[in-house]
C-alpha cells in the first residue's frame, strides 16, 4: 500500500548527459548504418543488428533500471523502477539523513550520468553506497542496521525525510 509517494526529476547533469548520449549514439549509430546498408554485403547487414542490439543496451536498458520514483509504502520505502523495484524496510533503517553531493565518487558497477546516478558506487567518506539519484541536490542517506548504505532523491527531500521519520518512529 502506497502511503507517499514522491518525483525523480533529473537535474541539469542527468539532463545534459542522457540529452547527449542519446543524441550522439543516434547519429554514430545512423552514419555507421548507412555505410555498412549501402554496400549490400551480409556483413554489412550482421553489424548493423549488432549495432542496434548495442544500441539498445546502453540506451534501454539503462532505462529500465533506473529511479522513477520514490515510494513510502506501509512496509517500507520502495525505489521505483521499471524492472525489479527494490523495498527497504522500515525494521532495518538505523538512520536518515541529508547529505551533499561530492565528486570523490567511483563508479563500481553503476550509471554516471544516464538516466541519473544509479547502481555501486564507492564515495570517499561513506564506502560502498547503493545509489539511486536523479537530482544531486536532492540526497538523502539511508543507512541500514547490517551496514548497507543507500542514497536516493526524492522530488522534495524535506517532506519525504520528514515523513519518513514519522513512520520510522512507529515501526
Amino acid at each position: 500500500m502506497v502511503a507517499y509517494k514522491f518525483g525523480a526529476p533529473y537535474d541539469r547533469l542527468a539532463r545534459a548527459v542522457t540529452g547527449t548520449i542519446i543524441i550522439g549514439l543516434l547519429v554514430l549509430f545512423v552514419w555507421l548504418s548507412y555505410f555498412m546498408l549501402s554496400e549490400g554485403s551480409p556483413i554489412g547487414f550482421t553489424v548493423f543488428l549488432s549495432l542496434i542490439a548495442l544500441y539498445f543496451l546502453i540506451i534501454v536498458l539503462p532505462y529500465l533500471f533506473s529511479p522513477r520514483s520514490f515510494i513510502l509504502t506501509t512496509n517500507g520505502v520502495l525505489i521505483k523502477r521499471h524492472l525489479r523495484s527494490i523495498l527497504i524496510p522500515y525494521s532495518e533503517i538505523s538512520s536518515v539523513r541529508r547529505i551533499s553531493w561530492t565528486w570523490r565518487i567511483f563508479r563500481l558497477g553503476a550509471s554516471g550520468g544516464l538516466y541519473g546516478f544509479f547502481g555501486l558506487f564507492y564515495i570517499g567518506d561513506l564506502g560502498k553506497v547503493w545509489m539511486y539519484v536523479t537530482d544531486r541536490d536532492k540526497m538523502i542517506l539511508i543507512e541500514m542496521k547490517q551496514g548497507t548504505k543507500y542514497i536516493i532523491s526524492p522530488s522534495n527531500p524535506q517532506e519525504f525525510l520528514e515523513k519518513l521519520k514519522f513512520l520510522l518512529k512507529y515501526k
